[in-house]
């Protein structure tokens, strides 16, 4: 590594260091906690550009990510374990402002790349590898968290002696139905939906471009086969309620992940003429 890597990496280190200071003094003293995530949307795209422009390829841009998903990551968890807190209080936002220092320049990097006509950019399928084991490594603590250690649960109670319910969402709706009736609030349902829809997004996507070589059928296996593992897994450990509803939602996020990436294909072939994830030299469809 000569001495310009050096000084980029180091560069990219502190700026990494201080949008990390600079967000969480946001998020301590502005209620609107949606302030410090607009700031690491914005900063994040300021450094990824940077990163880009300074190097010619996507490699610092992966280490300002791997920074900051990291120390956002052990702040988010440091507050969490320490709540109750009167100083600081820990929410659903601390999760965004993880997710963000990860997506931004993920998204930024892929729009470089398609827009990119020429081979002045390097690297972008390394960076890609790169950010897909980042995203899984910490995905994995977030399924270990969500399933296992403080499983969520629905608003609905768990049905009597021990029965389960084979119908998908017939539970869901029935409890639809009471709160309707009863002027329940749905907010906690909705919630608890879009969590668990949100858990079967990247299931989607990332088995969608990992396994592309894969027989239809076996992708088709793994799709399912995840989420049905998991609430198995709940069912035999005790931990959270192993549920038809739970494979449900996670299913249609695992159907929302595979229509993420035909649609991120699409737009590559036409903005760049050439399949997600094909290299500029590339002829055959990786995607076949």
């Amino acid at each position: 590594m000569n001495n310009r890597a050096v000084n980029i990496s180091s560069l990219v280190i502190l700026l990494s260091l201080v949008s990390f200071i600079a967000e969480a003094c946001l998020y301590y003293l502005i209620n609107y906690h949606w302030v410090s995530i607009l700031f690491a949307v914005l900063f994040s795209v300021g450094l990824s550009h940077f990163c880009l422009e300074s190097s010619l390829n996507y490699g610092y841009s992966f280490l300002h990510a791997a920074f900051m998903v990291t120390i956002t990551f052990i702040f988010s968890t440091v507050i969490y374990l320490i709540q109750p807190n009167q100083w600081i209080h820990y929410d659903f936002s601390m999760v965004v402002l993880v997710l963000v220092n990860w997506i931004t320049p993920f998204i930024y990097c892929n729009i470089r790349d398609m827009m990119d006509r020429g081979p002045r950019f390097d690297g972008f399928h390394l960076f890609f590898q790169r950010m897909s084991i980042l995203f899984i490594v910490f995905f994995l603590f977030v399924v270990v968290k969500q399933y296992f250690l403080t499983p969520i649960t629905p608003p609905y109670q768990e049905l009597p002696f021990g029965a389960h319910n084979f119908v998908p969402m017939m539970t869901t709706a029935s409890y639809i139905e009471f709160a309707i009736n009863s002027h329940t609030s749905l907010f906690p349902l909705f919630c608890y939906i879009a969590e668990m829809i949100a858990l079967g997004v990247p299931i989607g996507f990332f088995v969608r471009i990992y396994g592309a070589k894969l027989p239809f059928f076996l992708r088709l296996a793994i799709y399912a086969g995840i989420p049905i593992i998991l609430e198995l897994l709940q069912e035999l450990t005790g931990r959270g309620w192993g549920d038809i509803d739970d494979v449900t939602m996670s299913l249609l996020g695992v159907l929302i992940g595979v229509i993420l990436f035909y649609l991120l294909n699409g737009l590559s072939q036409s903005v760049s003429n050439r399949e997600y994830m094909m290299s500029r030299n590339q002829t055959s469809n990786y995607f076949s």
